[in-house]
């Protein structure tokens, strides 16, 4: 009886112990994870596209100007628009904005830009259309081009320039696309 008491509490400790050790083993996850997360913002692409920016071109999609919209309209809106980046923020149209970036997959590109405000999963919707919140009006994500970016066959990008892709309210496609070039 002694014997098989002792092999429990042993049995017992030992759980207890490895239970412990668990629980510090998955706060130093957690902290790992945390540590993770604020590292996975690299600042220095928000270093390269900081500063204030000025709208220069206006492009209404097909989608929108079967809706109803039309293209004067949106130019009207937009053009002359002031779009700033600050650390990982966009304020456009009074409103500010958070942003997650990556280096762009596309050579014409320097990062792409997702407004995580949006709901935008980062992924191409050509099919569905389903870029953003449907209650959603502002940025859905953007391309940033840095100056001197090789732009294919010899030309390059004289300066720094943004191509935000916007949604109205009461659609979840993109239906503006906006070039800024820094002012």
């Amino acid at each position: 009886m002694k014997r098989l008491f002792s092999v429990l509490t042993a049995l017992a400790l030992t759980f207890a112990l490895t239970a412990c050790g668990d629980s510090d083993s998955s706060s130093s996850k957690k902290s790992k994870k945390k540590d993770s997360s604020s590292q996975s913002v690299d600042m220095s692409m928000f270093e390269d596209m900081a500063g204030e920016y000025e709208c220069t071109y206006v492009i209404t999609n097909f989608n929108a100007m079967d809706a109803g919209v039309k293209s004067a309209d949106a130019e009207s809106r937009f053009m002359g628009m002031t779009a700033t980046i600050k650390d990982n923020t966009l304020t456009l149209d009074g409103k500010t904005y958070t942003l997650s970036a990556k280096k762009s997959e596309n050579l014409y590109y320097t990062y792409t830009v997702s407004v995580k405000e949006s709901g935008y999963d980062g992924k191409p919707h050509n099919d569905d259309r389903k870029f953003a919140d449907a209650d959603f009006d502002g940025p859905v994500y953007f391309m940033f081009t840095k100056a001197g970016t090789d732009q294919g066959l010899g030309e390059v990008t004289a300066e720094d320039m943004i191509e935000i892709y916007y949604s109205p309210s009461g659609t979840q496609d993109w239906y503006f696309s906006l070039d800024f070039k820094r002012k």
